[in-house]
Order: C-alpha cells, then structure tokens, then sequence
C-alpha cells in the first residue's frame, strides 16, 4: 500500500550578502583637476593600488583625498569619485578651490578696492589658508590696527565651496562662494573704533625695584583711536608707579598721532616724572631689578627726570626714521633709600652715582635704520621708541623668533645738544652716540652677534651723561663701570651654538676703550686707561645663560661668573 500526501517544496539557498560578494578589481586611477598636488601625491592619498581589490566606497576615497588637501591648508577644496565596476576604473576628479574674484566686506568701497588691487591671492589662485593668512597680515600692517580680520557667513551671499562639515564651523575670516556663476574669496574684515589696554608694566618705563626707589609696582595705559579712513591713529598712552622706600610717585602721561601718508611724521608730546638711567644699554630692567633685590647688586645709576618732551619722527622709508624732540626738564639726584634684598642683606649697595641738578633743555637729533622696518612695531613700541628713554637705541630681537631667520641688524643715532645760550639750559654739553649692531643665523643651530657703539662729546657732560663700561653689558672680565670718560669705543663679538630654547655655548670676545678732555687731576674714574679687552665662555638654557669672563691682558685669572637673562645686546 502507497500511502499518499504532499511533500514540502524544497526552499532554494539564499543569496550570499553583498558584503561577502567578491569586492571589484581596480584596474586603472586616473585623477584630474589636480594642480597643486601631483598626481603621485593624489594616488598615494586614496589609499588604494591598482591591482588591488576596492575595499571601500568611493565616497570614502574622496574623503581621504579631500582630507589630505585640507591637511595642506587648501581648505575648499572638493573631491568626487567615481568607480566603473565593469571596467575596474577609479576615476577621481578635484576641486581644488580656485578663485575667480576677491570681496572684501566690512569696509568702505575705497578701502575694499584698495585691498583688492594689493591684495597677494589673484584670479587663478588656488585658495591655501596659510598663504591667505600670510597675505592678509601683509595687507593690514599698514593700518596699524585700524583694520582687523573680521568674519563671513558660513553660507551667506551664496553656495560655500566645502564639505558638510565646515557649513557647522563658527564664522570665518574666509569663504569660498558663487556668486553670478563665478567663485569669489569673501574676505572678512572689521573697523574698531580702537582698543584700550590697561596692564601692570612693571619695568617698561621705570625698574620695578632700585635701591633709590625699593619697590616700585605700576600700572601702564594705551589706547588706541583709529581713523579708518586714512589707516591712521592716535596712540594715548600713560604710566603711574609708587615708589615703596622713597614715598613718591611716578608717571607719564603722553600721545602720538602719524600726519601725512606716503612718509608719515608722527607728532607727541609728554609730560614724565619718572626715575631714569643712562645704563639701559648695558642689562634688562628686568636683569637690574633682580639682581638688586636678589643678590643686593645695583648695576645701573639712577637720576630723576621730571618735565615735558616734544618729539617728531619722520619715516622716509618703511626700514628709516629721522627723529627730533625738544626736552624740558628738571634733573635730580637721587640716594639709595632702600635696605632690602635677599641674599647679602649684611653688605651695602654700591653708592648711586651723584647728577649734577638742574634744568635740562635739549634739542635731541637722531636717525634709525632697521633691517626688518618699523612697520611691523605696536603702536606701543613705535610710541616707547620716539621718547628717547634710551639714547642707545633698543635692543635687538631674537632672530629666532623670525620663520625666515634673515639677519636682524639696526643703526641708531643720536645727538643731544644743551646750551645756556640759545636753550637757557643749566647744562652746556653735546652728546653724540651711535650704535650698530647684528645678529646673523649662520645655521639651525648656531648665530653669530656683533655690536660697536661710538660715543663722543663737546663741553662738559654732568655725571649722568657720562660713558662707563666695565663688567655686565660691555667688557666682561671687568669690575662693573671700572672705566669712565666722555668719549668712548666698544666692539661685542658673541658666537653661540645650541638648540632654540634649550641647552646652547656661547663664546665672546670684547674690546672698549673710554677717555677725557678733562685736565689731569679731575679724570673721571678709569679715564684714558688702555684697552680693556675681555674674553670668556657661557652656558645658556631657555632665556637664562651663564658667563665666565676673564681679562685677556691677565690670563690666566679667575673668572668673572654672571648670570644673565637674555642676551648683551
């Protein structure tokens, strides 16, 4: 007997899942749009050799190659892939971000044309962020703060040439749009009507500690009021100290405003009373400050200063300014007043040398040449500069700090001239300095420095008009100020070599000489001795160095050991 019924159909086997089918062969890459990145470059960037099987999507690919771009700074760039895979063929076509026009807004028309025709990035272009930063930066130094970057809408004006990501990115400077069929760089600026800055400036304008002041806290002011329409300011600046062991107070109070526009002559004026020194030249604020409240050593003489200066500045070429001021003032001398330090609290300070008082009326003359140009100082610098705190002229950054490493060098001269005649000045004198100096990167790890200041006079110099060299500053190997006269000659060689911010050697050679008019009988200190020449070796770290000098004309000797925190010069 059959037994009869119905048998369950057989269920055929289930198609495999896509992601376990074979992945497809490429074949062949072929790129185009590219132009600032090769075509090798490109390849390398997807991640993917022909021959190989296409692991991802070609959306994934693109998204490498974009990323690589934006690596580069090319931050608009814009990558499509596309995959045949009948034939194995992984086509990739870029967008690198080329610019048909530039915009600025946030300005007037005048202005925005202006950038335009000097603007760095042209039609063509292909838009890279570090060049555009680089570019913009060029163009708004000449305004000096008047104009500043400012920031686009992420999609406003029309489409933004960038990914999904970037359309959720806070405002920026730059963006990329179409408008009337053409991609346009929008650049985003912004007019402030100025800036005030108000900060402690301990040591800016006077030391922070002395032995004739003690402490001395202070407040510095600046602010800033453009005019946008001339790229011009007016720069107002003040400064007010309390001087703990004296009970006194200082201040300055003063402003400057640049008139014309090819070469501007800046115009100031101020009113001070302020402890000064002729020493600057020779160490920091900072470095005399701590070495009188630390080891209870004074290495500069102080004088007060108390009056009005006129000053003016012409620059005829963004690297040269001629200067000319007229000071009014009244110079006092000034005793040591304090008793605190440190260390060495058993020793006394070195007695501050005695000025001659009275009223100062001078006419000051100088020029400055800068290898690196002013038109890259602060406002605040440009103003510091123009009041002849210092007649030696400033010290000189480190080349370092510059990407390009280029030589850093400057020239300064200055001359001061006092009469009772024509001036109705209490002093008779004429001062005349001028300082080189230089600072060359012979390496990636080595710089070589050279400074030579000349100093000569007419009439009687008061003391505080003095030249004095010896010791930290100028002849290492020497007893601080151990020569002194009222002309002078100096020559500073330093080699160093070491890693930027680390350890580093530095070797120097100096050589000065000073000497007098004055009669036999009323020589300065030191005045027409031989050449002092000093030699010596020092281990630097960071911003802080060591140095061991000793006096070539008396080798072997114990060294001279000082500790500095920053360079000579």
């Amino acid at each position: 007997m059959f037994a009869s019924g119905i048998l369950p159909a057989q269920t055929p086997a289930p198609a495999a899942p896509a992601s376990q089918q074979p992945a497809a062969i490429v074949r062949s890459l072929h790129v185009t749009g590219n132009r600032e990145f090769s075509t090798d470059k490109v390849t390398r960037a997807t991640g993917v050799s022909v021959g190989d099987a296409l692991t991802d999507s070609p959306d994934r690919v693109a998204e490498r190659v974009a990323g690589r771009y934006r690596d580069g700074g090319y931050t608009f760039a814009h990558v499509t892939a596309s995959f045949d895979a009948a034939s194995g063929d992984l086509g990739l076509v870029i967008d690198e971000g080329v610019i048909d026009r530039v915009e600025f807004e946030g300005v007037g028309e005048r202005i925005a044309r202006t950038f335009r025709d000097e603007f760095a990035l042209r039609t063509g272009d292909v838009f890279n962020s570090t060049r555009a930063r680089q570019a913009l930066d060029a163009l708004l130094r000449q305004t000096r703060g008047a104009i500043r970057p400012g920031r686009v809408g992420g999609i406003g004006g029309g489409a933004t040439f960038a990914d999904s990501r970037d359309l959720r990115q806070r405002r920026r400077t730059f963006d990329l749009v179409e408008r009337d069929g053409q991609r346009v760089l929008v650049v985003g600026l912004r007019e402030p009507a100025g800036r005030v800055k108000v900060v402690p400036d301990m040591g800016d304008r006077e030391d922070w500690f002395t032995p004739v002041d003690g402490f001395v806290p202070s407040l510095g002011f600046g602010a800033a009021v453009f005019d946008h329409e001339n790229f011009n300011h007016t720069y107002i600046a003040g400064h007010v100290s309390v001087k703990a062991a004296s009970g006194k107070f200082g201040y300055a109070f003063g402003g400057e405003r640049p008139v014309f526009a090819d070469q501007k002559l800046f115009l100031g004026a101020e009113f001070h009373d302020l402890t000064a020194s002729d020493d600057q030249w020779q160490i920091s604020s900072s470095e005399a400050s701590l070495a009188a409240v630390g080891p209870r050593r004074n290495f500069r003489d102080y004088y007060r200063r108390e009056g009005l200066q006129l000053t003016s500045a012409l620059r005829v070429h963004r690297q040269a300014e001629l200067l000319l001021a007229w000071r009014g003032e009244r110079q006092t001398s000034l005793a040591t007043q304090s008793d605190f330090s440190f260390w060495n609290s058993d020793e006394s300070f070195r007695p501050n040398l005695v000025a001659r008082e009275g009223r100062l009326n001078a006419v000051i003359v100088g020029a400055s040449i800068d290898g690196r140009g002013f038109d890259g100082e602060s406002l605040e610098a440009t103003y510091r500069r123009h009041q002849f705190d210092t007649l030696f002229g400033e010290r000189l950054n480190d080349p370092e700090k510059h990407e390009d490493g280029a030589p850093i060098w400057r020239i300064d001269w200055t001359s001061e001239l006092s009469s009772p005649g024509g001036l109705g000045s209490d002093f008779d004198f004429k001062r005349h300095i001028v300082n080189g100096r230089a600072r060359v990167l012979v390496g990636q790890h080595q710089n070589v420095g050279v400074r030579a200041i000349g100093g000569w006079s007419e009439g009687t110099l008061p003391p505080q008009r003095l030249f004095a060299i010896g010791g930290i500053g100028s002849v290492h190997g020497y007893d601080f100020k151990s020569a002194t006269g009222d002309t002078l000659a100096l020559m500073n060689l330093e080699y160093e070599i070491g890693w930027r911010g680390g350890p580093s050697l530095v070797a120097f050679l100096d050589a000065g000489h000073v000497t007098s008019r004055l009669p036999p009988g009323v020589l300065p200190q030191g005045a027409d001795l031989p050449w002092m020449k000093g030699i010596g070796w020092g281990i630097g770290l960071g911003g802080m160095r060591i140095d061991f000098g000793y006096k070539l004309d008396t080798l072997p000797s114990s060294p001279q050991v000082l500790v500095r925190f920053g360079r000579t010069f």
